[in-house]
């Protein structure tokens, strides 16, 4: 899931996050916590990584209380506050509303002006063109994440509040991060790999750092910022607490990896006899174990985990 590089706490409607509904909760979820090196100061996560890609930014460090978001204002200077005349610049992000696609736009623009930015972007739509499909947009109010890539409902969701004015970074570095996802799942990785996080938020931290921004104090944003300067390790165990369960080739065999999807496959089927959600999961998982069985499957897996981690320590070297 996903944890989705941006950069604020968002409004929280209530001190703590909502229970996790039981289906949703990855089997190795406690496996993982016990065994992840202790940080101090993530608390536990909202979601898991099982059911979408998110970009989390509502984990909070306990000495800091921030009842309201921050906004990290960019200058927009040449950028209309309409989809310009020549059409929009990623139709493929599809609206029907007309507010929320000018915004996307400008959000487009804003991350386009940047190397990360237009990376994300055109692999996304090299992608989805590959797929002969749409990305539908749908803004909600998500609680402490910015955004989710539903992966299994083929959609972005956005929260509404990176929608307000003063929130275009925000909204721009989000839509990076979710779109990694994008390209991700298109390039067959298995659905809840960490290596999957570990890049998006590489992704939306790079973007930051080439529009000048530094993420405020007390966001999920900010703390991966400065773990990362501690070290790949450390950078590691912050997004392993935001997303446990998942599964992680770099400290793992291929062996160990097939046995815990085993064990989510045979969790997930007891549970879809009360859980539309983890009926739907059922097949991913078994695409999953299916392609990671094969000699290309594996291959490929063990290439990407070889190349977002080798992009972690290029980053963290560079952070220091």
């Amino acid at each position: 899931m996903s944890l989705s590089p941006s950069l604020s706490p968002l409004p929280l409607p209530s001190p703590s996050p909502s229970p996790l509904p039981t289906a949703l909760i990855p089997t190795h979820a406690a496996a993982v916590a016990a065994a992840t090196p202790s940080l101090p100061g993530i608390p536990e996560p909202a979601q898991a990584a099982r059911n979408l890609n998110a970009f989390w930014d509502g984990l909070r460090l306990p000495s800091f209380d921030l009842p309201e978001p921050f906004s990290v204002a960019v200058p927009l200077a040449g950028l209309s506050a309409e989809p310009s005349d020549a059409g929009r610049p990623a139709p493929w992000l599809e609206t029907d509303d007309a507010k929320i696609a000018a915004a996307l736009d400008r959000a487009v623009a804003l991350a386009r002006s940047t190397r990360a930015g237009r990376r994300a972007l055109d692999a996304a739509e090299k992608t989805l063109f590959a797929e002969g499909r749409t990305l539908p947009i749908l803004v909600r109010d998500l609680g402490r994440n910015y955004g989710e890539y539903d992966y299994l409902a083929k959609n972005m969701r956005l929260h509404s509040a990176l929608f307000k004015k003063g929130r275009e970074a925000d909204l721009a570095g989000t839509i990076v991060h979710e779109l990694t996802h994008v390209v991700q799942h298109g390039q067959g990785v298995p659905s809840n790999a960490l290596e999957m996080e570990i890049e998006a938020h590489l992704q939306d931290l790079d973007m930051l750092a080439e529009l000048g921004v530094k993420p405020p104090k007390g966001t999920f944003a900010r703390q991966a910022l400065e773990l990362l300067a501690s070290g790949p390790d450390k950078f590691i165990s912050l997004i392993q607490a935001a997303v446990p369960g998942s599964i992680f080739l770099g400290e793992s065999s291929l062996e160990d990896v097939l046995d815990q999807l085993e064990d989510d496959l045979a969790d997930q089927r007891t549970r879809a006899k009360h859980s539309k959600a983890a009926a739907g999961l059922i097949p991913v998982i078994e695409r999953d174990l299916a392609r990671l069985r094969t000699a290309e499957g594996a291959a490929s897996y063990r290439a990407f985990s070889r190349r977002v981690l080798a992009l972690l320590k290029r980053r963290a070297a560079e952070a220091r």
